[in-house]
């Protein structure tokens, strides 16, 4: 089949409104193929003329990408050894510079380049989930949880672990016997959905099955509709898989349909919180996210068009940005405790010393909604470090786009010249195994002692970025992570029969069968 054969399928395959509309789609596919070919053959940039080292190539359209989807860490390690802190490579149908060492910080902390702009190059979850609004841009989103999350994560944690042992239900019952689980992470997916549900949506609409069902699995689902999932040989063309992203988006049904669900739950919940607020003197105001965008003077004067569709988006791109990572990261670090058993022992010894301090008797048979609050968790330094050596352990590689957002070049201390529009991708492999001998082992207190929490970025810990565009929600997302790992071995025994298997290539998560029972 060919290529264009390939491409028009690739377009059927999403669910059209109608067939005037697939018409449309496949007609301007078709013609954005052809601009797209003679482009990269004819008119493409050369590189810039700066003596910036090269992955050499053979494959005018793949480059090599190939070579890095294979084994990414290998080629990772190959090339910087090879090449130094800063090089290109072509992957994706397009030249990328890669900064290294403290050359990342030099991007990551410059106002030239923007993460927003460079990760939405290259997975556009905006567009795709049918979110067109030009005036919702990145800054909007990290005031919104630098405002509206951030400041009230004490308020938010009893609801929090009361729906980490619901979504705990869910999945497992009452663990009356021991379970087997093939994998962690559909089990702490539900518990991080159920948690983030309640900090979200509040204590009404977390209850409701449909609207949670979005909230744990669009991410994921969205995902499996990037060509890079499929690696499509649509990734060779940028200019192509931004218009894709934007075509799935507008007249993917599947969209429709989950937006369709959220708002016919958001729209009435608006309306009476509004009501309620107008006519109730008695009327208690709500503790969560919703709440705050409702009030949000941007979002009540209508200036980014109706406020449901505005809150909608609001929570559509918090959802993005936190349930599916958090629920990963979370595995993750289970993971290497179920790898490292004896980790566990030491993590109930501080469990237990905290909450003797704190007044509990850690023998009272008080469940975890009534012991792991936000200071209780805060005042453990050796589960703060695993869970900050988890992370940096993490399989990530080239991450962290960037683009160069001004009219003209940049030139970085070391002579390399990023051209307007250019995009970088930031070494993260490399940054988090400098540091010593052991760097590359998993040492659980690593950090104890050190200044290092789990949410502090630094040049060594890009997991939340660094710089202007750190992740603002890591407070919430290390609150979750550490509330999870403490309720579990609490409450549970869980181990691993078979071992613990960490893929010694590419970016999976960790698995391996678990067994959990009641303690």
């Amino acid at each position: 089949m060919d290529h264009f054969s390939i491409i028009l399928n690739k377009v059927k395959g999403i669910h059209f409104i109608s067939q005037q509309q697939q018409r449309i789609g496949l007609l301007t596919i078709a013609t954005f193929i052809s601009a797209c070919a003679l482009y990269n053959q004819v008119f493409k940039r050369p590189a810039s003329k700066d003596n910036c080292p090269m992955v050499p190539y053979t494959d005018t359209w793949k480059g090599s990408s190939m070579d890095y989807l294979q084994d990414p860490r290998a080629f990772v390690e190959k090339w910087t050894e090879k090449l130094g802190h800063v090089y290109r490579v072509h992957m994706f149908g397009q030249m990328h510079t890669i900064a290294s060492g403290k050359y990342a910080r030099e991007i990551l902390m410059s106002d030239d380049f923007d993460f927003g702009v460079g990760t939405q190059k290259k997975f556009d979850i905006f567009s795709m989930a049918g979110i067109f609004d030009n005036n919702l841009t990145g800054a909007i989103i990290r005031n919104a949880i630098v405002k509206h999350l951030n400041p009230h994560l004490k308020e938010f944690t009893p609801h929090v672990v009361e729906n980490f042992t619901i979504g705990f239900h869910e999945i497992l019952g009452d663990v009356t016997e021991p379970v087997e689980l093939s994998h962690l992470m559909p089990l702490i997916q539900r518990m991080v959905t159920r948690g983030s549900a309640t900090v979200f949506i509040g204590k009404t609409l977390c209850k409701n099955k449909n609207v949670t069902s979005i909230m744990q699995n669009i991410t994921t689902d969205i995902g499996k509709m990037h060509p890079r999932y499929h690696q499509s040989w649509l990734m060779a063309f940028p200019w192509m898989l931004r218009l894709y992203f934007k075509l799935y988006g507008r007249l993917s049904q599947d969209i429709k349909r989950q937006r369709k669900i959220m708002l016919d739950a958001l729209v009435p919940e608006i309306d009476k919180r509004q009501a309620d607020a107008q006519n109730d003197p008695n009327w208690q105001r709500p503790t969560d996210v919703l709440q705050e965008l409702i009030e949000d003077s941007a979002l009540s004067s209508g200036k980014h068009g109706d406020i449901y569709t505005a809150v909608l988006n609001q929570l559509l791109i918090l959802i993005f940005a936190s349930i599916h990572t958090t629920s990963e990261n979370t595995s993750i670090t289970l993971y290497r405790l179920l790898q490292n058993p004896s980790v566990i022992d030491e993590l109930l010894q501080e469990q237990e010393q905290v909450l003797r301090k704190a007044g509990y008797d850690p023998k009272s048979g008080k469940n975890s909604c009534e012991v792991f609050t936000f200071d209780i968790i805060k005042n453990m330094p050796r589960l703060d470090s695993v869970c900050r050596e988890s992370l940096r352990l993490r399989s990530q590689f080239f991450e962290l786009a960037h683009t160069n957002i001004r009219d003209h070049k940049v030139t970085l201390s070391n002579g390399v010249i990023i051209p307007s529009d250019g995009d970088v991708l930031i070494n993260t492999w490399h940054n988090h195994h400098q540091g010593g001998d052991d760097i590359g082992e998993f040492n659980p207190f690593r950090y104890v002692d050190t200044g290092y929490p789990a949410t502090k970025v630094g040049d060594n810990y890009l997991v939340f970025g660094e710089g202007r565009h750190a992740c603002p929600g890591r407070w919430l997302a290390v609150q979750e992570i550490k509330t999870i790992v403490s309720m579990l071995i609490h409450d549970y025994k869980f181990h691993a029969p078979e071992g613990v298997v960490f893929p010694p290539k590419g970016s999976g998560l960790p698995y391996g069968k678990v067994i959990i029972e009641r303690k």
